[in-house]
């Protein structure tokens, strides 16, 4: 779980994942939340992974999902599920991913979930209703906003990229 304010570069940092992930045997998919009821987030997992979503019930979603998550681990992949502005989802439909982490063949989970919100989510998984959820979150870091040091790296760092080499010269005023 990735945790940050506004612009502190959560997004990228999925990005830039998802670029190292084309050579990894990882089969992943992204989520961007709204206020999804868990019915409807399950089809948003099932579509994601190009699974039929439409017009099926609960019951057949998950077994769907089921079977696809057999199939890739038997395939030796693993199944990585992205799920970006994760404070905007209701306790139901957390606690259907918390479900979905439950699915496992030869002991090993089939589905790896990977959080990504702003600082108010870490308010909502302290929620006693957030229990079970919470003992599944193995790493949790929250993004600070870059400093004024890290802000003058990053900018040089980016500008080098382009053959920037100090010509022309930022002051340190600037």
């Amino acid at each position: 779980m990735i945790t940050g304010d506004v612009g502190t570069g959560k997004t990228m940092l999925v990005r830039n994942l998802f670029a190292g992930l084309a050579k990894e045997n990882i089969v992943a998919a992204q989520l961007v939340s709204t206020q999804l009821g868990a019915d409807d987030m399950l089809r948003m997992v099932a579509a994601s992974y190009g699974l039929a979503h439409e017009g099926l019930g609960k019951a057949t979603l998950l077994k769907n999902l089921e079977t696809f998550l057999i199939t890739r681990a038997r395939e030796g992949k693993r199944v990585l599920l992205v799920i970006d502005e994760v404070q905007n989802l209701p306790l139901s439909s957390l606690e259907e991913l918390r479900m979905l982490s439950n699915y496992q063949l030869s002991g090993k989970t089939l589905l790896q979930s990977f959080l990504l919100g702003q600082a108010e989510f870490k308010d909502t998984l302290r929620s006693p209703q957030m229990e079970q959820l919470r003992q599944r979150v193995i790493a949790a870091y929250h993004l600070n906003p870059l400093g004024e040091d890290e802000t003058k790296g990053y900018i040089e760092h980016r500008l080098s990229l382009v053959g920037w080499t100090t010509d022309p010269v930022i002051s340190e005023e600037a």
